[in-house]
């Protein structure tokens, strides 16, 4: 039986029956693109009962459309970086050092690797790259024998994840050349479950890890914050109006702080310390007050450096957030864009 499997839902009622089957590390996904309760996304109550049942995690991102080329470029890569990372931090709990696969789930050809495929992991290396005391996580990719090559050759990623389709552009050479880390086989049933299993390259490390679950009590909460916007307040998946919303809060609703990122606050709407996403501090109650010390550190406002050269992130998007009916406190009359 397969060591090592990816499982595309969330599959924390298996977990005694996969340890059972001789399944030592579970694949499993973030997405920052999918619908908020998608099955696709790991949870934090799922990766917490994978831990409980002696099962090591492994993480790939891809987005809602990452068979599509269409969907790769260095803003999105930069985009898709901030959140794996966040989430991966304050949502998970993964430790430093581990890896985030990103996923390529198309055969590119050789212009769409130099066009699209390239240019998105240099999106994602910048968004890795601003650390400031957050934790550093490897990168790796899923993809094609070609994909796999080319990033390798660039020094975009460390750590490669051959996909299982045979037919995909340079399959054979790659496999034969023994660069991969991973090597995705066919779907098979493992633990009562439809799964894709998958072999660690000889004597490497997947960039897997042991989940650590600190104490309920280990990281006090700040004060709860209230949103004030009366037509609600934009929850995001990064700290600027350039990532999606999430979903809208509306006027009244609690929130906890986390840390902060220039004027935008990352939040837990549950108060159990996990990170739900982004809004606007301006648009709560008591943000004259700091996040208590012992909390988290300040996180950096990110936005590339190519993008605020280009105009793409404009600094007056870091310095308010729309209010659900579309106005913002510096554009009261008209819809922000």
């Amino acid at each position: 039986m397969p060591e090592i499997v990816d499982v595309s839902f969330a599959c924390d009622r298996y977990a005694k029956d996969l340890k059972r089957a001789g399944v030592r590390t579970v694949i499993r996904y973030y997405t920052r693109d999918s619908p908020p309760n998608s099955a696709k996304r790991l949870g934090q109550a799922e990766a917490r009962a994978l831990a409980s049942a002696g099962l090591r995690l492994c993480i790939v991102y891809e987005g809602r459309h990452g068979d599509q080329i269409e969907n790769f470029d260095g803003p999105t890569g930069f985009k898709d970086g901030i959140y794996a990372r966040i989430y991966a931090h304050h949502t998970i709990n993964q430790p430093e050092g581990s890896a985030i696969y990103f996923g390529v789930d198309t055969d590119a050809s050789k212009a769409e690797i130099r066009d699209r495929i390239i240019p998105y992991f240099k999106g994602v290396a910048e968004a890795f790259s601003g650390s400031k005391g957050e934790p550093s996580y490897t990168i790796g990719v899923y993809g094609s024998g070609a994909v796999c090559q080319a990033l390798l050759d660039a020094g975009l990623v460390k750590l490669t994840w051959l996909a299982q389709s045979t037919g995909w552009t340079n399959y054979k050479t790659f496999l034969e050349s023994g660069r991969w880390t991973m090597l995705q086989k066919m779907s098979a049933t493992v633990g009562g479950i439809d799964c894709d299993p998958d072999i660690a390259g000889d004597g490497k490390d997947v960039g897997d890890f042991a989940l650590d679950m600190p104490a309920k009590t280990s990281i006090p909460l700040a004060p709860a914050r209230m949103v004030n916007a009366r037509s609600g307040l934009h929850l995001r998946s990064g700290p600027g109006v350039e990532f999606d919303t999430l979903r809208l809060l509306p006027y009244g609703t609690s929130v906890y702080p986390l840390t902060t990122s220039g004027s935008w606050m990352l939040v837990d709407l549950q108060g159990d310390g996990a990170a739900d996403g982004y809004v606007s501090a301006g648009f709560l109650s008591g943000t004259n007050e700091l996040v208590p010390s012992g909390t988290t550190a300040a996180m950096p406002a990110f936005a590339p450096k190519s993008a605020l050269l280009s105009g793409a992130v404009r600094m007056s998007d870091h310095l308010h957030e729309e209010r659900g009916d579309g106005q913002s406190e510096s554009d009261p009359a008209g819809e922000k864009t």
